[in-house]
Order: C-alpha cells, then structure tokens, then sequence
C-alpha cells in the first residue's frame, strides 16, 4: 500500500541530489539553494509517513547500496540545517551565474525574497511538526527566519512547467480528479465526504460550493451530495456517480493549464497562526487566524469573497469564532481543515496525529476496519525485497500503532 509514495519521492528526491552534486564548487547558488530546499520537503513528508527512513546514505549508490535507515528526530534536525545552508547559497547568488533561472525555476521565477520566504515557511512547518516535543527550542528555532517573513495573502508556492490540454501535460489536480485530456470525467471514485459537506452547510459556510462540484445528475433535489467514510451502498442505492458531488470544484481548479499549488498562502497563514498562539513567535493569533480564514475564501475565487468571508467569520459560529473558543488551538486546527478541503490531505492527516484536531472525525463504516484511524504507513514490499537487514532492522511495523516521532 502507498509503494508509490515512496517510490515517488525517492526518484524526485535524487533529481535533487544530481542538481546539488552538480552545482556544488559553482557559482550556481540559486540552483543548489532551489534544490536543498525542495529536498527538505520531500524527506520531511517521507518521515512524516514512514519515520525512520534513508536518509545519510540514500544516494550513496556505489557504497551503499542498501542504504540504513535515518532516525526520524536526526532527519528533522539535519532538515533544519538544509534550510540554514540554502539561506546562506541566496545570500551569495552572483547576477547571471545562474543561467537561466527565471525559467528553470518553475516556482518563483527567480525571485530570492519568495524563496527565502518559502523556506521560512518550511521551517515554520517543521517547527510546528515538533510541538508535541522537545526535539527542538521551537522559539529559539523560528528567530531564524529572515526578514522577509512567511508566504502572505496571494503568494501560494505553486509550479507551472507549462501545463496544458494534452496527455501528460495537464495541471496533475485536474487530470486525476476533473478531465482527462480526452474531455472524460477523469473522477469516478472520489466523492464528497458527508462530515465536511455536512459540516460547511449546517454552518452556513458556502465553501463546500467552491470545493465540490454539483452532480451531474442530481436526484431527489440533492444538488450536492456525498458519502460517508467507507460506506458500503447497497446495489439497490439509486446514487451512483454522476448523482453526486466531485472532488474538483471550480475553487480548487478551473482549467487544465492552472498552476499546481504546493505551499498555499492559506495554509501558511494557518500555521503563523498556530505558532503565534503557542508564543514561537510575535503577532495576534486571532489576526492571523481570521486572515488566514479570508484567504481561504479569496483562493477559492468564492463571489464576493471578502464580504463572504466578513459575514462569516462575523457570525458567531463556533468552529470560526475565536472570543467563544475556550481552546484556540483547536479551533485553528480545525477551521484549518475546513479551510482547506481538497488542498492539504496529507496536512490534516498529519494535524490530526500531531493534535487530534478534529476531534469528531468519524470512523469508518467499512465491515472489516482497523483497530483506529492509521498513524503512519508500513514499508513498502520492495524494501523487504531489496533492502531486507536495513528495513527489518525498524522491528515490526503497525500502521496503527508505531507512531511517527512526533506524534505524542
């Protein structure tokens, strides 16, 4: 299960690596801050699924082939330093001796501050990965982060290499969960969710219009309409695929050609949010947290979006108003989640471990379950196969039960 995960990251990973190897004794800084950037985010979502990993030697091919598996805390702590060392390559970058960079770099264009703000975001990231420890001094961490700040309102890290209507060239997003360059319904499986469609209605929040898209063929006047977690429909069930609602709105893409995000602007404001309300570091919470929540309504392109958001986050509800909420964390958590349907999966999987926001997600009502919602993956087959001291070494793993370091 999620072999291509692993596989995924480890081929984008040594990209990476070759880029690095490459640049190193240049003059090409920008190249190889780009590339100890994005390796920071590749190896921190390879620990956040799996904790240990190969890390140190993962690309020593001629001496270690079957490289040993990295702690996860020592992962973290080196991920760190990467950001410190790609700071210090943006510092040093020469006009001109990166040929080309404007082009190449597909993310920012060559623009130094937005970097230097992504990684700051980055460490941001990491930091609050490591709340629920003492791995780190996480204030002592974040007075790192340079003066230009963290990714702000419409400054989403998002690539385009030129994506187009033709197999293999669409925006990722839109080809698995739209259209297929052919013009066919690309979505045939994944449905709204009743827990977070019935959540944003019952609360007067109209984002679930902008994350989901209407039936194609709606019965019984349900114009919108989900399933529940691993719910097994009976044949006899008159909702089938085109009486529901798509995962693909028009608020997270619009065209085959659109940019694909990989750090949004709302995101971003969630997590300065988080950290101001734990004291790593200075600004209002409740500012960010409402900002963060504008965000999410002005990247969705909602109508009216400011006036929308306004009406909400004025309406008293309890999972946006921050004076009533008796746990802030909570509610930045979880108005986080709803926030960002669609956008961070991988984010609320890892949030909800880290904090257990939110705390009424549902179980599955799937006949054969696990004990509990999963923690982690297992390794996959091909590390038993090719890799089996190293990976056997990690001792039996449970997808419930062997949590990542973090998750306290």
């Amino acid at each position: 299960f999620g072999i291509t995960d692993w596989n995924d990251w480890y081929n984008n990973l040594y990209d990476y690596e070759v880029i690095i190897r490459k640049t190193t004794g240049t003059k090409q800084y920008f190249y190889q801050a780009i590339a100890k950037t994005m390796r920071v985010t590749g190896f921190m979502y390879l620990t956040d699924t799996y904790n240990n990993v190969p890390y140190s030697k993962a690309f020593d091919i001629v001496k270690n082939i079957t490289p040993a598996y990295d702690k996860g805390p020592d992962i973290y702590k080196n991920l760190l330093k990467d950001l410190d060392e790609a700071l210090v390559l943006l510092s040093k970058v020469e006009p001109g001796a990166d040929e080309k960079i404007t082009v190449a770099d597909i993310m920012f264009h060559g623009s130094a501050t937005l970097w230097k703000k992504y990684i700051n975001t980055m460490r941001l990231k990491l930091v609050l990965r490591l709340s629920q420890t003492t791995e780190i001094n996480h204030a002592t961490e974040l007075q790192k982060v340079t003066t230009e700040g963290f990714l702000g309102a419409g400054e989403t890290a998002a690539v385009n290499p030129g994506y187009t209507t033709l197999q293999g060239k669409q925006n990722p997003f839109w080809d698995n969960y739209r259209l297929t360059a052919q013009g066919e319904v690309a979505d045939r499986v994944n449905r709204a969710n009743n827990y977070t469609l019935n959540k944003l209605r019952t609360n007067g929040d109209i984002r679930y219009q902008y994350y989901y898209l209407p039936a194609q063929t709606p019965l019984n006047g349900n114009i919108y309409f989900g399933y529940n977690f691993g719910e097994n429909l009976p044949n006899g069930n008159p909702y089938k695929s085109a009486n529901s609602s798509a995962v693909a709105g028009n608020g997270l893409v619009r065209t085959a050609s659109d940019a694909q995000w990989i750090l949004t602007s709302v995101e971003s404001l969630f997590l300065q949010a988080e950290a101001a309300q734990r004291n790593y570091i200075s600004g209002n919470a409740k500012a960010l947290f409402e900002a963060a929540v504008r965000e999410s309504f002005a990247f969705l392109h909602v109508t009216n979006a400011a006036t929308e958001a306004d009406n909400f986050i004025a309406s008293g509800n309890s999972l946006v108003n921050w004076d009533a909420a008796a746990n802030k964390i909570q509610l930045i958590i979880t108005q986080k989640y709803f926030s960002t349907v669609g956008l961070l999966p991988f984010e609320a999987w890892t949030d909800y471990r880290r904090t257990g926001f939110p705390a009424d997600i549902p179980f599955t009502m799937a006949a054969n379950p696990g004990p509990s919602i999963p923690v982690r993956f297992r390794y996959p087959q091909t590390e038993y196969n090719y890799n089996p001291i190293n990976v056997q070494a990690e001792g039996d793993i449970s997808p419930f039960t062997s949590r990542i370091f973090w998750d306290k």
